[in-house]
């Protein structure tokens, strides 16, 4: 009787957890990237889904600086502000790309001077930080504010992946998040998710064989306000992120990042950056 309870209790909990899991799954879009200007809302249901264990990644390359004061997320959220920043060398698909993200190491960030951190210069640098870090508030907390409004961040994840594969993305942010991957736009939410490990959508996404550059950014109105991802368990086991926590400066991403970007052993940058350098002559 005994074995019977044991047996009939491990079966329980495993049935458990099968049903948690599936509730965590969810239904996956898989239907990008997105057509036209990107701005599309998401027609599935939100999952709310609570994952505070979730693989979430931490580390991040980040301006200096975020676009403060953009009159809220909402009118902010349309407008390229990379685009008017570098006078058109850099757009938020280009960064999204390996030849965009090399270019950020010549071309500055020149928001507006209203609209610059104070102290900004408008150059790139690596920041960790957890999902939670700031009391709920890592888009402030990364610039050393306690609790800002009204203002935009980008922050970048290079994917190193050793094939073409397919990648599930879990944003959760406050208020709108918008990520591009390798030029395309795959998710766009203008909701905040109620909590800074709460999922609302799973995105499938197309991984190259190689590096994969991923753009996140983020418009805050007030309140809270973080930008946070995860991906699926069976990728994060195959791929490698940069930067990684040791990364503390541009150089550190850089090197760290050299074989997912083609950057040769001996400082040479690939035929994309030379290329980038050639079309400027």
């Amino acid at each position: 009787m005994t074995k019977i309870k044991i047996v009939f209790s491990l079966l329980l909990v495993a049935a458990m957890a099968f049903i948690s899991q599936s509730a965590i799954a969810g239904k996956v879009i898989k239907d990008g990237p997105l057509k036209g200007d990107g701005m599309q809302e998401p027609k599935e249901a939100r999952l709310d889904s609570k994952r505070e264990k979730a693989p979430w990644i931490e580390s991040w390359y980040i301006p200096d600086g975020g676009y403060m004061e953009n009159g809220g997320f909402g009118p902010s959220a349309p407008i390229d502000h990379i685009d008017e920043a570098t006078k058109g060398k850099l757009t938020q698909p280009k960064l999204s790309t390996i030849e965009g993200l090399l270019m950020t190491k010549d071309v500055p960030l020149n928001f507006p001077k209203k609209h610059q951190l104070k102290g900004a210069k408008g150059t790139w640098k690596c920041a960790t930080f957890e999902p939670a870090g700031g009391n709920g508030r890592n888009m402030s907390s990364r610039y050393g504010l306690a609790d800002h409004s009204n203002f935009d961040t980008w922050q970048i994840i290079v994917i190193q992946a050793p094939e073409n594969m397919k990648a599930i993305i879990s944003p959760a942010q406050d208020d709108h998040v918008q990520i591009w991957l390798n030029g395309e736009k795959w998710h766009n939410d203008s909701t905040w998710t109620g909590h800074p490990t709460e999922v609302d959508f799973d995105i499938e996404v197309d991984l190259v064989a190689g590096g994969n550059v991923l753009l996140y950014r983020c418009g805050e109105s007030g309140g809270h306000d973080y930008a946070n991802m995860h991906m699926d368990d069976a990728t994060m086991k195959k791929v490698k992120i940069f930067p990684t926590k040791k990364a503390k400066t541009q150089d550190d991403f850089f090197a760290e990042a050299a074989s997912a970007l083609s950057v040769g052993p001996a400082g040479k940058l690939p035929s994309t950056w030379g290329n980038i350098k050639a079309s400027e002559w």
